[in-house]
């Protein structure tokens, strides 16, 4: 019973988180900066009962209440997906995610962090893969906190993980390497021709919370391998040989596939 009502409660915050996520994608683009919001065909300032996640959007049949335009389905697949992907992660957790009895700060401090990049990377994902770029101030953010994530991983590891050795350092050293060294070099040889400018900047924070080569090298194939089985049928049904590919929302899937799975990666690796 525990699971099922903690299930459904990151459901929620994820729902919400996503909602927050996909309205912020508005803003930026437009250069919005009003507090609250609004339609974006006549500017009808939204009240609360037009901001529940899902259940709004479904009753509203996806249209503004006052002039009826369509509000579009980025909304509503970010507060679902939104919802599904926080429900994974509390049954995904690597060695699981507990917020009774003897929790460290440290792996509060984490699962808060990792929820503030899932809600920056539902911007990047949404801003991709609707405009094929990402803006820079957000995969900045992305990295800032992807920083202070590593940061708290490596307080953990030294308080109640059994320390921190040289070759935790080496691994974070080789995930960044392998993951936005890569794409930089691609980005780089390639004059933003073979990837574009902001995928590598979003391969460091994701670099930094796997923190190891072998979970970096598996986004790396992962992403890859996703974007070739979406993009190819995609490019050959639209028959163009050039097609430029969003790309950051399949390293974002991938993150999150190898992040979850990370323990039975590393045992499949022998680590």
């Amino acid at each position: 019973m525990l699971d099922i009502c903690m299930t459904l409660l990151f459901f929620a915050v994820g729902a919400i988180l996503g909602s927050f996520g996909c309205c912020q994608v508005w803003r930026i683009r437009n250069g919005d900066k009003s507090k609250r919001s609004h339609c974006l065909h006549c500017k009808y300032r939204l009240k609360w009962y037009d901001n529940v996640p899902i259940l709004s959007w479904l009753l509203l049949g996806g249209k503004c209440r006052k002039c009826h335009k369509k509000i579009g389905y980025a909304e509503i697949l970010s507060e679902f997906f939104g919802g599904v992907v926080f429900a994974l992660s509390y049954w995904l957790w690597p060695g699981g995610l507990s917020f009774v009895g003897d929790v460290s700060v440290f792996a509060l401090m984490k699962f808060g962090l990792y929820s503030l990049l899932l809600t920056i990377f539902v911007i990047l994902f949404v801003y991709d893969a609707k405009w094929k770029e990402m803006p820079t101030s957000v995969l900045w953010g992305a990295c800032g906190v992807g920083v202070a994530y590593c940061f708290a991983d490596f307080l953990e590891r030294a308080t109640v993980g059994g320390g921190v050795v040289a070759g935790d350092f080496i691994e974070l050293l080789g995930a960044i390497g392998v993951l936005p060294g890569f794409y930089f070099l691609m980005y780089r040889v390639s004059d933003e021709k073979w990837v574009g400018g902001g995928d590598w900047i979003l391969c460091l924070p994701i670099a930094l919370v796997l923190g190891n080569i072998w979970l970096a090298l598996f986004a790396l194939f992962g992403s890859n391998l996703l974007g070739s089985f979406v993009m190819v049928p995609l490019a050959s049904a639209k028959k163009k040989k050039k097609m430029k590919i969003p790309f950051g929302p399949f390293l974002i899937v991938a993150f999150l596939l190898v992040f979850w799975a990370q323990d039975w990666i590393m045992e499949f690796v022998g680590l």
